[in-house]
């Protein structure tokens, strides 16, 4: 038997050929995704590596206090303190931030996240050994900096030359005196590096006279947790001390977090793919045993046993998933690099470094390959060996019909219950996160079904569809059509690996449109500012920028935007605080109750925080400040909430009492009658040209968003995009094993008088009906999967569904395009045929 296996599949390579490269295909995707997350992983690992390098404890601020802008007091006197204990090698006291260099084109350096500014802490020989100076010395004074050799070289910059770097704040103009070379992480990375002496890094990225960390070396003899039992009662309100064990397994964490995150959201796409795969895979193995019927019929009634014949056609799609696994890891190898690149061009900022040859990957693409090949062709193995020697033999085979009502009839069933899920969810659920989960597997569950059915579904869809391609094309669109609907398994296989990438498609077309439509209506609506003022990355703005943009020209009026943390009622709230003056001016609310005049009395809520708390306007809303400080605070007003607003909306005159460093993460303007037209120059003139800095009408703003929308969506339909690949593949090999099995047919039809034009003609109409049913089975639960979805989303935005018809008539003639495609190889070898051979054909 194991030389008969390898003898078929060498006989039948060229008909396993097109299953080979969806298998290849769906392999290299796998691989490729887990190579290029160990890739990442490996980056981050040695490029941080050398950061926490004989660090026995380090203390900073926690997480919470970074997010409600609080400031511990990690002062000189502390870090003097921690120097005098027992044990205490060394101290190095820092503070890092977000520092752009500008080149002398006038462009910022670096990325959004890696371009670093830190402290310059020498110690009493004048040095930081944490830095290797190449050129010049350490800054010294507000108007030095030092930056690292890489953006030095880029930039063209040299020791003596003025430059200019933007923190949080506006451009600064300063005198480079120092370029170095460090083993930093941000620098390993291939971000930048500037550094400011000990006064001027403090000022920037916390208060003067605090750091943002503190690390402790240990002396000789000197454990870890010792140290940190001495160091940690030392530690102030809003920071944590840890030892350098416990910093490093959190740094490892956080990058093993991250990238695993990448890869699991990848490796969705590539189980889609396999997923598509599978059904290439079983009807081609289908097809196959129902051509070698005869053959495994005559090695039953030579003795071979169901189990033999079985395990043939199992070790026939083993060692076909062997072979495709290893030329999927190979070419996973070159798609890794590909992701690479293309995260690289939507600025993602991966870590640089070669391909990171990950024994799990290899496992992992010998492993799919082969247990995906072998789960797809075990009912056409099984299949095979049910049949009886004797009626193969004779070529009276039962119809099978039974299992096929049986398939019916559970599909039914799995559809309702889908169905029933979620349309119960989206219609009577609360709108919560768990509402969307449950909503996408009913969805999945209604997906199972639809397929069970699709048998069912295409010989009645299938003859409606070529009614008009038989009065369009006459004979050849009927002989289409029925060979559509000869066989429904096939079919039905064929068409569901199309139907797949089309759900997901139209489902995400929808709820892209949708948002994109809520979030044109937040920016149109929800900004009455004429230009909002942000730093491109991300990162909050200083007072010195607020009073920049306060003092320009033609402005009527400004508000900094800043949110925080504060306990409303008894529940965490993310506030957003506004001017109280100017901030209903800038940012509309539609109010269901009150009005802007009650913002002053400093709260206003959203309608289902309101109604969850049971408040009106007038009702009095405990409130607890990030410092910890209370208050009881009137609610002046109700709004419907929108993306833009968020929770609660409190003025800033309440809020920035109690924060230790009130940061704006915007800044909005409206500028006074007759300078609209000037008042974007002017802002830019106003921050010194700050190239960190972007400057946005509602129009931008409505175009920035919808931007980010589409590159989501094209990223998504760029990565479904190997599923529809694979699912062409099917088409292709479903249509050039059909010919392969209709040669006599052919041959008789072109003997009676079927030239070679309308043979082809019959080939293409045959697959366009079968892309054609594909996708509207797709785009009809689609679309409900995607309405529905946007509907359970309701709860936390304001979006109603939209449905980008323009779009799904696009997808149709896209699938319509893609038949004609996948055809052109059959059609064409089947209107090549000889008629004498094909007649011969037995």
């Amino acid at each position: 038997m194991w030389k008969t296996t390898v003898r078929n599949l060498v006989a039948h390579r060229l008909r396993l050929l097109l299953t080979a490269v969806a298998i290849i295909f769906g392999v290299a995707f796998v691989s490729g995704v887990l190579t290029l997350g160990a890739t990442v992983s490996d980056g981050y690992r040695k490029a941080a590596a050398t950061d926490l390098k004989d660090v026995a404890v380090g203390v900073h601020a926690t997480a919470d206090a970074e997010r409600d802008h609080q400031v511990p007091r990690l002062d000189e006197a502390l870090v003097d303190t921690i120097r005098a204990l027992p044990g205490v090698s060394a101290v190095r006291a820092t503070n890092a931030g977000f520092t752009a260099i500008v080149d002398r084109d006038g462009d910022r350096m670096g990325g959004r996240r890696n371009t670093v500014g830190s402290t310059f802490s020498p110690g009493t020989d004048g040095r930081d050994p944490k830095y290797r100076f190449t050129s010049g010395h350490g800054p010294t004074g507000p108007d030095e900096v030092a930056i690292d050799e890489r953006a030095a070289e880029d930039a063209g910059y040299r020791t003596g030359d003025r430059v200019r770097v933007v923190a949080n704040g506006p451009v600064r103009d300063v005198v480079l005196v120092g370029i170095f070379t460090t083993d930093d992480a941000q620098y390993r990375l291939g971000g930048t590096l500037t550094l400011f002496d000990r006064a001027t890094a403090q000022a920037l990225f916390s208060e003067p006279g605090i750091y943002s960390a503190i690390a402790v070396h240990a002396a000789p003899g000197t454990t870890d947790a010792a140290l940190l039992a001495a160091v940690g009662p030392l530690t102030p309100r809003g920071a944590e001390a840890k030892t350098g064990d416990a910093l490093r397994a959190d740094q490892r964490n956080d990058i093993e977090g991250g990238a695993k995150g990448l890869t699991q959201t990848l490796l969705v796409f590539a189980g889609i793919a396999l997923f598509v795969g599978t059904f290439i895979i079983a009807n081609t193995f289908t097809m196959l045993v129902a051509q070698r019927t005869r053959e495994f019929a005559l090695l039953r009634a030579v003795g071979a046993t169901r189990r033999q014949v079985s395990r043939a056609v199992l070790i026939e799609a083993g060692v076909l998933g062997l072979v495709c696994g290893v030329i999927g890891y190979a070419l996973g190898i070159g798609l890794c690099q590909a992701l690479r690149a293309l995260f690289d061009a939507i600025d993602a900022e991966l870590p640089p470094g070669p391909v990171v040859f990950a024994p799990h990957a290899i496992a992992a693409a010998l492993g799919v390959g082969v247990v995906v090949t072998v789960v797809a062709a075990w009912v056409p193995a099984h299949r095979a060996s049910s049949i009886p020697p004797v009626a193969a033999l004779r070529g009276d085979l039962p119809p099978g019909t039974r299992s096929l009502r049986v398939r019916n009839t559970v599909g039914a069933l799995v559809v309702t219950l889908g169905v029933a899920v979620v349309y119960g969810v989206g219609r009577f659920g609360d709108k919560s996160d768990g509402d969307l989960v449950m909503i996408m597997g009913g969805g999945f569950v209604a997906l199972t079904g639809v397929i069970m059915l699709v048998p069912l579904l295409s010989t009645p869809l299938l003859r409606l569809l070529g009614r008009p391609l038989t009065a369009l094309f006459g004979a050849c669109g009927k002989l289409a059509r029925e060979n559509a609907v000869r066989n429904p398994r096939r079919t039905a296989a064929t068409a569901s690996a199309l139907m797949v990438g089309l759900i997901l498609v139209t489902s995400l077309s929808v709820v892209g449109a949708s948002l994109k439509k809520e979030l044109d209506r937040v920016a149109l609506r929800g900004i009455s500012a004429d230009y909002g003022v942000e730093m491109v990355s991300g990162t909050p703005m200083d007072d010195a920028m607020v009073e920049a943009v306060r003092g320009t020209p033609g402005v009527r009026a400004v508000s900094p935007i800043l949110t925080a943390r504060v306990g409303i009622g008894g529940t965490d709230t993310e506030v957003t605080a506004m001017d109280a003056a100017t901030g209903m001016d800038l940012l509309h609310a539609e109010f269901v109750e009150g009005g802007p005049e009650g913002f002053a009395s400093g709260l206003i809520v959203d309608a289902q925080r309101a109604e969850d708390k049971g408040w009106t306007v007038g009702s009095l809303a405990d409130v607890a400040f990030p410092d910890g400080e209370t208050a009881t605070i009137p609610v002046g007003g109700i709004y419907e909430k929108n993306l833009l607003l968020g929770d609660a909306l409190m003025t800033t005159e309440a809020l920035t009492p109690h924060l230790d460093r009130p940061l704006a993460d915007a800044i909005f303007v409206k500028a006074a009658a007759g300078h609209q037209g000037a008042m974007r120059g002017n802002l830019k003139t106003a921050v010194g040209g700050n190239p960190a800095v972007k400057i946005m009408s509602k129009d931008d703003y409505r175009k920035e968003l919808g931007g980010i929308i589409d590159l989501l969506l094209n990223l998504l339909y760029g990565l479904l995009g190997m599923a529809i690949v694979i699912a062409v593949i099917g088409i292709v090999n479903t249509l050039a094993m059909s010919v392969f099995e209709r040669t006599r047919e052919i041959g008789m039809l072109r003997a009676i008088g079927l030239d070679r034009r309308r043979v082809r003609v019959m080939i293409r109409i045959e697959a366009v009906m079968i892309s054609v049913f594909g996708a509207l089975l797709g785009m009809a639960l689609g679309l409900p999967i995607g309405v529905l979805g946007v509907r359970a989303a309701k709860g936390t935005t304001q979006m109603t569904p939209v449905v980008p018809w323009e779009r799904m008539g696009l997808f149709l003639v896209l699938a319509a395009l893609v038949g004609m495609l996948a055809a052109a190889w059959p059609a064409r070898r089947a209107a090549r045929m000889e008629v004498l051979d094909a007649l011969h054909t037995t």
